[in-house]
């Protein structure tokens, strides 16, 4: 339903780089929400308060005090959404096959080869 609402603008998701972001993005994007959500929940509100107070808009206290102090959150969120995206798998083969990525690599050598074959490229994506 929705592929052929994107369809009728021009935009493929099954086999295509879009299909496979969108996978990706589906399975890894709760990880980063939830890291920075808690990294906001840490900033002092009275800090914000403090800044606002002093003149700054709500952006700026935002983009001078929040921001800065959630950092480590949210790319802590970013690390661990780019480990699951990497490791998704199963949406990825159903919805994307081609243009192929890492972990379908890996299975279709392992599947067609053997483990023998399978290994090298396990191994890049292990390191």
């Amino acid at each position: 339903m929705v592929g052929k609402a994107f369809g009728a603008i021009g935009i493929q998701f099954v086999d295509s780089m879009a299909g496979i972001v969108i996978a990706m993005l589906f399975v890894s994007i709760p990880f980063l929400i939830d890291s920075a959500k808690e990294g906001f929940k840490k900033v002092d509100v009275r800090l914000e308060k403090v800044a606002r107070s002093l003149g700054a808009s709500p952006w700026q206290a935002f983009f001078k005090i929040s921001l800065p102090l959630a950092w480590r959150s949210i790319v802590a969120g970013n690390i661990m959404m780019w480990a699951r995206g990497i490791s998704e798998f199963g949406a990825v083969l159903i919805l994307a096959y081609h243009p192929m990525i890492a972990p379908v690599l890996v299975y279709e050598r392992f599947e067609t080869y053997g483990l023998d074959y399978a290994r090298p490229v396990a191994v890049l994506l292990i390191m």
